[in-house]
């Protein structure tokens, strides 16, 4: 039996933390019958053991971001992992986790009608835009550098993304997930979009990541990482935009396992309407991981007196020489910063969305080399004008 990376640990030394029962929707699920073949005997076998284990989970309850009910679509032919052989399916193992809800990680294992499975050993650049409504991706990064854009637009979709970093290799990863209003001919689908990412990082490996969340009525993600070597560089830096009654559900975590290792969770974004986002944040240093410096935060910026925002950050600590931080805020246009480009002749208005805009302007300048700068310009514009 693989071991799975649980989001929070629930055992210290001899105690173990009594967990509630989890909360969950009856709806139509899908069945064995279901289930289609992908021609790779290995991996449907893989893949059969995971539907065994999909089938004990009901869907979750998400108070916090009003998940209450979820309308299926109908399964796609399996068009995922194909190539893969008996060194990916031990990766597939090795990398496993909870992510959003473990019951959709395995909905995206086991119906995937999109992803790959890739191996980088040198530089490379990708940039994948076409998804389905599952998808299932797992890259082996051994060496160089990959650069990996990924812009999902879609008005249902449940992923997942498994990355090993190997040693001394590096990754930057641009994730933009729009959850696009749903076109006539699947109404009757729910508007929900969830996206799980996980990444195990080696020793020196260094690692950039910029999340964009825009849309869809809710629009969840999971971002975990295993520092599981010395020296890594690990900096994380979501970005989220939400308006309308639209919820924006997000949770990080950073477990280190070894010393001298860097990891940096740093979040903003800006919040309009009746919009409401969750933003959870958990660094956790094990024992004998010293020297590991560590850090989160969280800023909103609200342009609306109705819009909400939750920030629950987290440390675990169980080492004694580290460098630990949180840090969660949330606040209006800045006036001083208004009032400072009125006097440059400016308007209240233009002032305020020049503010807003320039919140997202790092991030549009990189997605510029991948062509996607007019993605958050779009989306912008679509809430502040």
């Amino acid at each position: 039996m693989n071991s799975i990376e649980k989001t929070i640990r629930l055992e210290h030394g001899n105690l173990r933390a009594i967990v509630p029962d989890r909360k969950t929707i009856d709806a139509n699920d899908y069945t064995t019958d279901d289930f289609k073949p992908s021609g790779n005997n290995l991996l449907d076998e893989w893949r059969v053991r995971r539907l065994s284990e999909y089938l004990t989970y009901k869907f979750p309850l998400w108070k916090r971001s009003a998940l209450k009910s979820i309308d299926l679509p109908k399964v796609e032919s399996y068009k995922a992992l194909e190539s893969i052989d008996e060194e990916g399916l031990n990766l597939l193992n090795l990398l496993d986790f909870e992510g959003t809800d473990r019951k959709f990680v395995l909905m995206a294992d086991v119906f995937s009608s999109s992803g790959k499975y890739i191996v980088v050993k040198e530089d490379t650049t990708l940039v994948v835009d076409e998804f389905s409504q599952y998808d299932n991706m797992l890259i082996d990064v051994r060496g160089g550098t990959l650069n990996l854009a990924r812009f999902i637009e879609r008005p249902f979709f449940i992923g997942n993304l498994r990355i090993l970093v190997r040693q001394d290799a590096a990754l930057n990863l641009y994730n933009l997930y729009i959850g696009k209003e749903p076109e006539e001919r699947i109404q009757g689908v729910s508007n929900f979009l969830s996206s799980s990412v996980f990444i195990q990082a080696l020793d020196r490996s260094k690692i950039k990541v910029k999340d964009f969340y825009f849309g869809g009525k809710i629009n969840a993600g999971y971002f975990g990482m295993k520092l599981n070597g010395e020296d890594i560089q690990a900096d994380v830096r979501p970005y989220y935009l939400a308006n309308k009654d639209n919820v924006v559900d997000i949770l990080y975590f950073m477990r280190f396992y070894k010393q001298k290792s860097y990891g940096n969770v740093d979040s903003k974004g800006v919040l309009a309407d009746r919009s409401k986002v969750v933003f959870r944040g958990i660094m956790d240093i094990l024992s004998g991981a010293k020297e590991v410096e560590a850090h989160q935060s969280n800023h909103a910026t609200l342009i609306s007196d109705a819009a909400k925002v939750e920030a629950v950050p987290s440390l675990m600590v169980d080492e004694n020489d580290v460098v630990a931080s949180h840090a969660a805020s949330s606040s209006p246009v800045d006036e001083n910063m208004v009032f400072y480009l009125m006097t440059r002749g400016i308007s209240e208005k233009e002032a305020q969305n020049a503010i807003v805009k320039g919140i997202f302007e790092m991030l549009k300048e990189e997605l510029d080399a991948y062509n996607l700068k007019g993605v958050v310009e779009d989306a912008l514009n679509g809430v502040v004008g």
